[in-house]
């Protein structure tokens, strides 16, 4: 007859190193700056760097790709001296936030990394926060597009905007 304490404890052992796991591979990913990215985003970063190993870290941190999720908020966080130095995110938010308005807010936070979080998922979608430190001006607007969920009549002006200089600046 099996020993039925013996087997609770090695079950519960094996889901606590599993959920230690899971939490290193968290951390891990994190300070690689990948925050839970779609397996497709990996796939896509391989075809614009040349550096597998980058790559290969994404691949390791990825989870495979659900519907887009929808958010009704985002917010653009950012070190006001990093906003001036990072040339493509400061064309984005000198030309493009606007466009975005209201469903996005520039954050001017010391020390802050350049990030985007969303929240106010549609159909409950938790909060996303996404790294943007290298990213293009394009890349961040294409993001933003797929990710807010937005009036069609909106979606249509960021569009016809998107090259235009001059727009006002949503900040704070």
């Amino acid at each position: 007859m099996p020993n039925w304490t013996s087997f609770a404890c090695l079950l519960l052992a094996l889901l606590v190193a599993g959920s230690n796991a899971v939490d290193d591979k968290q951390t891990k990913c994190s300070e690689l700056g990948f925050i839970n990215p779609a397996c497709s985003d990996c796939e896509l970063l391989s075809q614009f760097v040349k550096d597998e190993e980058l790559v290969r870290d994404c691949k390791g941190c990825c989870v495979q790709d659900e519907a887009v999720k929808k958010y009704t908020k985002a917010e653009l966080i950012i070190d006001q001296w990093r906003a001036s130095t990072l040339q493509q995110i400061k064309d984005f938010i000198d030309k493009r936030a606007a466009s975005f308005a209201p469903h996005l807010k520039v954050a001017y936070t010391h020390g802050a990394t350049p990030k985007i979080r969303l929240s106010g998922g549609v159909d409950g979608a938790p909060s996303e926060t996404v790294r943007i430190d290298n990213w293009k001006a394009d890349h961040i607007a294409e993001f933003l597009d797929q990710r807010l969920e937005r009036s069609a009549a909106a979606a249509a002006a960021a569009k016809g905007s998107k090259d235009k200089a001059g727009s006002k600046k949503n900040i704070k």
